[in-house]
């Protein structure tokens, strides 16, 4: 008598583990977890439009969940290799000057006419050669950072990183072959 009641039906089973056994169960089963979801989405969107202590407090929460999960990601990801810096040749800022004026004026490239006509940037380059090859004198490329502290203080211009990463970039390229700081 006590092993016909512990016997259970593959229905029953079913039912208990949360799997339906039957494919219409299962369809039925996603339509009302769909139809639940969205019922309950609506009842928050509702609630954070009347109520700005909660949309206060959600945010809050995505925001703390969005910073764990960069957190999380951040220690996953491999340490920065560093790179070496590009070797700029031993150059006084004003020799470094009149090599990139003299490369501007003699070649013609995309870039080249680019920076000829925006000959307010020529000044930024030359500020860039000398903090770069400062910043570079422990034999580690310049992180964007330094290079932003080094051209604020030394010769007070303001850069945003982006600027800076580009200023960065720009003088590796004229520090490579056939550019106007070649070592």
């Amino acid at each position: 008598m006590a092993a016909e009641r512990a016997l259970l039906s593959a229905a029953e089973i079913a039912f208990l583990l949360g799997r339906e056994s039957e494919p219409t169960e299962k369809a039925r089963a996603k339509t009302l977890r769909a139809e639940r979801n969205i019922r309950s989405n609506a009842r928050r969107t509702d609630r954070r439009q009347t109520d700005p202590a909660y949309a206060d407090h959600t945010r809050t929460l995505e925001r703390d969940r969005q910073r764990r999960r960069r957190i999380k990601a951040q220690a996953q990801r491999s340490p920065p290799t560093t790179e070496p810096p590009a070797p700029l040749p031993p150059l006084s800022p004003q020799e470094a000057a009149n090599r990139l004026a003299d490369y501007l004026r003699n070649t013609d490239t995309p870039k080249t006419r680019q920076l000829r006509r925006r000959p307010d940037l020529t000044p930024r380059y030359e500020a860039g050669f000398a903090v770069y090859r400062l910043l570079s004198a422990n034999n580690e490329r310049p992180t964007r950072g330094a290079m932003a502290e080094a051209l604020r203080s030394r010769f007070g211009l303001t850069l945003t990183l982006s600027q800076i990463q580009k200023l960065r970039d720009q003088i590796e390229d004229f520090a490579g072959p056939g550019g106007p700081w070649q070592a």
